[in-house]
């Protein structure tokens, strides 16, 4: 008996809660509960992560309080667009910086450097005679052609001026020679100008090692270009090392120019860097170290000119400039630019001081307009800089840029200067002829490790969303959970609350 009464008074209060539910519902004003979507919105504010919000929507909050929340949420939220404004334009600039990646990087991770020897006097005037007979060259034309192969004895690409002589002299007689091969058939050979190679302190064939290479410097040689060898070991004697001969007696003897011998340091597969002239009585030991510079892949979603560096594969890019057949480098780019002036100013490339290419090159009339443009082809201007930089002529303006993968060859070079007049006995012509005729030079890595530089963006997207996402939540309480409730809230309570609202009804 007691149990039944019970599920009565049960029943009862259900009834009675339903009646004073409908009762209210008839009192209170219909647009606030007669719309489904007010009682949804408040039913989702209870449990609001926003801060404030569900004091919009509370039943028993006053007008005054509401007004309040309102303006606070309204504040927040313009403060959250100021921010948000803020920190999209920061993201805009695209701004880097660089730091230290590594400080003990192995430095047998990259090959060894390119070595890049040159004579100063690039010809073996002994061999004339037997050039004279391979091309024919007549009496008459002889003293023309010694001439023209004394100026080409002594050019560089800075250096164009001394076909200067050759102005106003009949030139197009002798077009049908070709003194590029005519040059290179009269270059030092390697038994020639090397003696003495070694290569990780053991002895090796010099012509093994050193390969003919064109260099701005006229016809030179190249170590390690192709083979690309490696190098763990550091210290005095470890690298390569070799006798270079200067062959005095074997020079033009109209080349009045100072004798000595030219050595640079490249990475493998960049034809020219920054080359060093040593004079012929000094023998060398050159340190190397290696700084190693990377932009990190954040960056590559970036135009170039943004990143202001290339990669390989960015051959669509305007400043995407480069030898034939060789990758991209700052070096290439300049190289390849030097041709493009040489063509507008004269039609024609001195091909001696670049690889094979497509480029018109030059005959024996064409070198005195080399000369003449001399003075223009001396420096490299980089664009915009005539504002800051004082120059007495204009120079080569060329929109190259780094590699976004770049090497730089640090040298130390150590210098033991003989004085050739106090080898032998004290006189002026008694010093030893293997001192006074060849300098030995030794190239080493001064330490085993390398220094890596990393440019990364200072904001990148990332950065971005993390920064939002704080801001939002210290502005209006909501992280991106909140969010994620919102739209599972949306997806399954909106039915079920419609569908009990329609339940509610029926039953009522």
């Amino acid at each position: 008996m007691f149990i039944n009464q019970v599920r009565k008074v049960k029943r009862n209060r259900a009834r009675i809660a339903a009646w004073k539910h409908q009762q209210q519902q008839q009192q209170q004003p219909r647009w606030i509960y007669d719309s489904d979507w007010i009682d949804l919105i408040r039913r989702y504010s209870i449990g609001s992560h926003i801060h404030g919000f569900y004091q919009l929507f509370w039943p028993t909050m006053r007008r005054r309080m509401r007004l309040l929340w309102s303006l606070a949420l309204l504040c927040a939220l313009i403060v959250l667009i100021y921010i948000t404004y803020l920190l999209a334009e920061r993201h805009q600039r695209k701004q880097f910086h660089t730091i230290v990646d590594d400080s003990h990087w192995p430095i047998v991770n990259i090959a060894f450097p390119a070595i890049l020897v040159c004579n100063k006097n690039h010809l073996n005037w002994s061999r004339l005679p037997e050039i004279r007979e391979s091309y024919n060259i007549s009496d008459a034309e002889l003293p023309l052609v010694e001439r023209a192969l004394t100026a080409f004895d002594a050019v560089t690409t800075s250096h164009l001026d001394v076909f200067e002589s050759l102005r106003g002299e009949p030139l197009e007689t002798l077009n049908h020679l070709n003194f590029t091969q005519i040059v290179i058939d009269m270059a030092w050979r390697c038994d020639e100008l090397f003696r003495e190679c070694s290569w990780h302190t053991k002895a090796r064939d010099c012509c093994e090692l050193f390969r003919p290479r064109r260099l701005p410097q006229g016809p030179c040689f190249a170590f390690n270009e192709l083979e690309k060898r490696p190098s763990a070991e550091t210290g005095l004697g470890t690298g390569i090392s070799f006798r270079l001969m200067l062959n005095a007696d074997r020079h033009a003897p109209a080349n009045g120019e100072s004798k000595g011998f030219v050595l640079d340091v490249v990475e493998p597969g960049v034809w020219t860097g920054f080359p060093m002239t040593v004079p012929p009585y000094a023998d060398l030991n050159i340190g190397l170290s290696a700084v190693y510079h990377f932009y990190d892949s954040g960056t590559y979603s970036l135009d170039s000119n943004q990143r202001e560096c290339l990669m390989d594969y960015e051959q669509d890019s305007k400043q995407f400039l480069t030898l034939l057949g060789f990758k991209y480098m700052l070096e290439n780019c300049q190289a390849e630019c030097q041709q493009h002036y040489m063509l507008s100013y004269c039609n024609c490339t001195l091909d001696l001081f670049y690889p094979p290419s497509n480029h018109a090159a030059c005959k024996l009339k064409d070198l005195p307009c080399l000369a003449a443009h001399n003075h223009l082809l001396q420096n490299f201007e980089q664009p915009g800089e005539k504002s800051f930089v004082a120059q007495k002529e204009a120079g080569l303006i060329c929109d190259c840029l780094y590699n976004c993968k770049s090497l730089t060859l640090l040298t130390n070079m150590r210098q033991s200067v003989f004085l050739p007049w106090k080898a032998g006995n004290g006189s002026d012509n008694s010093y030893s002829e293997s001192n006074n005729r060849s300098i030995f030079v030794n190239f080493y890595y001064d330490k085993g490790v390398i220094l890596v530089y990393k440019t990364s963006l200072i904001y990148s997207w990332i950065d971005l969303i993390v920064s939002f996402g704080a801001i939002f939540q210290l502005c209006l309480g909501c992280s991106i959970i909140s969010l994620l409730e919102l739209c599972f809230f949306g997806l399954f309570d909106v039915p079920r609350f419609f569908w009990t609202r329609y339940e509610s009804r029926r039953i009522g």
